[in-house]
């Protein structure tokens, strides 16, 4: 058995650590405190104190169909030498109507300064172009004229085209393909009408990977398998080790610019802009839970208290953090999806207060605009053909099996291995919780005290008694009504964990730990009053993997399930090797269509690139 004591007072060491990286952070990053709600001038961009981060989307494509899915990566880079940088590890994403509302808004989680996510568009989204915003966390201190934004366009078949412009001349384009033969991914205007504009982070040629894309033949079947090599070097041509992504789509809904997603919106004078308000940590860790603990009567912040947040389940999930002068406090999660949450005090004699959450997404927008939505009547053939895969795709998504991409890695309970187990299958049905405890628990008992029970810890370690209650969870969440907890019936307890040594965390020091977890795990065994904050919480992003068929066995060939894939392959976490060369295999659908083939990557030096081919499918 692993000393506890020994090894909790090595956790407590570890924590001020912790405290010393963010110190480091800001004393780094911040550099002064920000003073002015409009944008205040400081420094150059080489001043290391106003520390700068870039993020860049790339999309799968760049025209939609309302209902479907947009995939997209996420690159975080250094602001100052322009190179790949993980130190934010969330990447926030929306997608913005012409009235700059957030229609859909993502967490992206990033390992090694990339991500990946996807969302699925409105099916009563308007015709139009769309903005889609990415920042950081850290990037909120800054003017939100310097998040990346990214224009994509969107038909909807089922609404009237009465409101839609025409081309002012014959040879216009529709609104995307217009933008690609300008600037890169899409115009992007301010209020007066005036053009945003972009530095492009690959204006040195000595920046530039040459991409190169060979197929195994240029003309292919449906269902058929398709092999393709790409080979990145630099200008000398020395191969390049490179983060890419790959996308496959009807040649209809994707303009090859031949320019990159690697540019920038805002102003060209590189001016260092801050805003008002409270710092925004950069989220070192994972994605951070901030608010403000208040009394309800006054308003009042209450200061310095113990906090706890806790995710509801069969596993033990709790944090515990302290609250500053301001009542202001953070906690650091790595979950994803949504979860239940449940903040409070750590001390149950704290009553009458409420806590509010901080937004994570800014609710400061810009001044910037997507260009005019034009429709394309060259392209109308090819759209149809997209409308038409898109409904079918609908109609059979049922049968089709999708997975997660993230792996689902065991987590364990925060107090690590219990001291005893107990499974309540193992042993003879009993009423209450109270009959649990006095007849299976062992070095658990309960006191009566001043009319209500109490519960006590034997300690491990003989001849020294615990003085104070232990932590008693019910499915990983802290309770101290404990009359509630001893009436629970036992039949709906799984099995009881207790740890009877002194446990340290975050400077609180626990007399030992009772953890009861229910067969549904879902709290529903108690009733908590409404001062209680209790809410489902989304964290970052699951990653779902893209659907991509294997047609490599006759039976998977001949499958009645039909295949119109709009986007055909979709591949964001690709990379080049110490050769420069990666490969890759997927099949074609059932449609015969051309289709574009999209490479964009960039080095760990911040060398970036972008190629494009084409193929047929007969």
């Amino acid at each position: 058995m692993i000393n506890r004591e020994k090894n909790l007072e090595s956790v407590v060491t570890m924590l001020p650590a912790l405290k010393i990286r963010f110190l480091i952070l800001f004393v780094i990053l911040s550099g002064r405190q920000v003073s002015s709600q409009q944008p205040v001038d400081y420094m150059k961009d080489s001043d290391i104190n106003n520390f700068r981060e870039e993020v860049f989307v790339r999309t799968d494509r760049d025209i939609y169909i309302s209902g479907e899915d947009v995939w997209f990566k996420v690159y975080t880079l250094n602001g100052l030498a322009h190179t790949p940088d993980d130190l934010s590890k969330v990447v926030y994403v929306e997608l913005l109507d012409k009235n700059k509302f957030p229609l859909r808004q993502v967490k992206v989680k990033t390992e090694k300064s990339s991500g990946s996510a996807s969302f699925t568009l409105p099916d009563n989204i308007s015709s139009g172009n769309y903005l889609i915003r990415a920042y950081t966390n850290w990037m909120k201190n800054f003017s939100t004229d310097d998040f990346f934004y990214r224009t994509i366009s969107v038909i909807n078949p089922f609404e009237s085209i009465d409101h839609l412009k025409i081309p002012p001349d014959a040879k216009s384009a529709d609104s995307v393909n217009a933008i690609a033969k300008a600037l890169p991914q899409g115009n992007i205007y301010d209020n007066d009408g005036n053009l945003v504009i972009k530095r492009s982070s690959s204006g040195n040629s000595n920046k530039v990977i040459n991409y190169k894309i060979t197929l195994d033949k240029p003309d292919y079947v449906s269902r058929e398998r398709i092999r393709m090599e790409i080979s990145a070097s630099d200008i000398a041509g020395n191969p390049v080790e490179t983060s890419l992504s790959v996308s496959v789509a009807k040649s209809g809904v994707v303009n090859s610019s031949g320019l990159n997603s690697f540019y920038r919106t805002g102003n060209a004078d590189n001016r260092i802009h801050r805003v008002e308000g409270p710092e925004n940590l950069a989220e070192l860790e994972g994605h951070i839970i901030s608010g403000y603990l208040r009394l309800k009567a006054t308003d009042e912040p209450l200061k310095n208290t113990d906090l706890s947040l806790s995710f509801v389940g069969k596993t033990s999930r709790c944090q515990f953090n302290k609250t500053d002068d301001k009542g202001a406090f953070n906690f650091v999660v790595k979950e994803s999806g949504l979860n239940e949450i449940v903040i409070q005090p750590l001390s149950p004699d704290i009553s009458g207060y409420y806590i509010e959450l901080n937004q994570p997404f800014s609710s400061i927008f810009s001044k910037f605009k997507p260009a005019e939505f034009y429709l394309d009547s060259s392209r109308l053939d090819q759209i149809n053909k997209v409308i038409i895969g898109m409904q079918v795709n609908n109609i059979y998504e049922p049968f089709r099996q999708t997975t997660s991409d993230e792996a689902t890695n065991v987590i364990p309970d925060f107090y690590g291995k219990p001291e005893s187990t107990i499974i309540m299958a193992e042993y003879i049905e009993l009423t209450t919780l109270k009959e649990v405890v006095k007849e299976l628990l062992p070095n658990v008992y309960t006191l009566k005290q001043n009319g209500k029970h109490d519960f006590k810890l034997i300690n491990k370690f003989r001849g020294q008694p615990f003085e104070n209650k232990p932590l008693v969870l019910i499915d990983g969440v802290p309770v101290y009504d404990f009359e509630k907890v001893l009436s629970i019936n036992s039949k709906d307890i799984e099995r009881a964990d207790i740890i009877n040594t002194r446990y340290f965390i975050s400077g609180n020091v626990l007399d030992g730990i009772v953890s009861f977890v229910t067969k549904k795990g879902n709290l529903g065994v108690m009733e908590f009053d409404n001062s209680i904050f209790r809410q489902v919480y989304e964290g970052c992003q699951v990653q779902n993997s893209f659907y991509s068929p294997d047609y490599n066995t006759v039976a998977a060939k001949y499958k009645h399930i039909p295949d119109f894939r709009n986007t055909l392959y979709w591949k964001p976490d690709l990379h080049t090797g110490k050769d420069g060369k990666a490969e890759i295999e997927f099949f074609t659908s059932d449609e015969s269509s051309d289709y574009e083939i999209v490479v964009e990557g960039i080095s760990p030096d911040g060398k970036t690139g972008y190629s494009s081919a084409s193929f047929r499918v007969k």
